[in-house]
């Protein structure tokens, strides 16, 4: 009897410290997340969307100030948009070091060729 109460203890402390492991948080993040949405040109290519999300992975792997990027379809929207890139910056310093960097100006060469004007674009400043 004592051995099964000490098991029943036991998996309920470890079910427990389980469930206080698993609970989601949603931190703040006090980063800067650049964000654009776009839409294609007319005629453009899959090969040409595929140029831009690689040209975008080769910028995320060059500038040291991108901390995370997120690229794709939009699934839901209330406009004309159909894709976005998310980009995220410890700050905006590194956002406008960004800007003002090689591999931006690079990358914009195949971005400009795929996107449709207008696009839509915003800065974002976690708090």
């Amino acid at each position: 009897m004592r051995t099964t109460l000490l098991h029943l203890a036991a998996g309920a402390l470890l079910f427990g410290a389980g469930l206080l492991i698993g609970q989601r948080t949603a931190a703040p993040r006090k980063t800067l997340l650049h964000v654009f949405a776009f839409k294609a040109v007319e005629g453009a290519t899959p090969q040409r969307l595929d140029d831009l999300w690689s040209a975008t992975r080769k910028l995320a792997s060059q500038e040291p100030a991108i901390q995370n990027i997120w690229m794709g379809k939009i699934v839901r929207h209330q406009r004309d948009w159909q894709y976005a890139v998310v980009m995220e910056f410890e700050n905006e310093a590194g956002h406008k070091k960004y800007e003002a960097g090689p591999a931006h100006a690079e990358w914009l060469k195949t971005y400009s060729q795929i996107r449709a004007e207008p696009t839509f674009t915003l800065d974002l400043q976690g708090q």
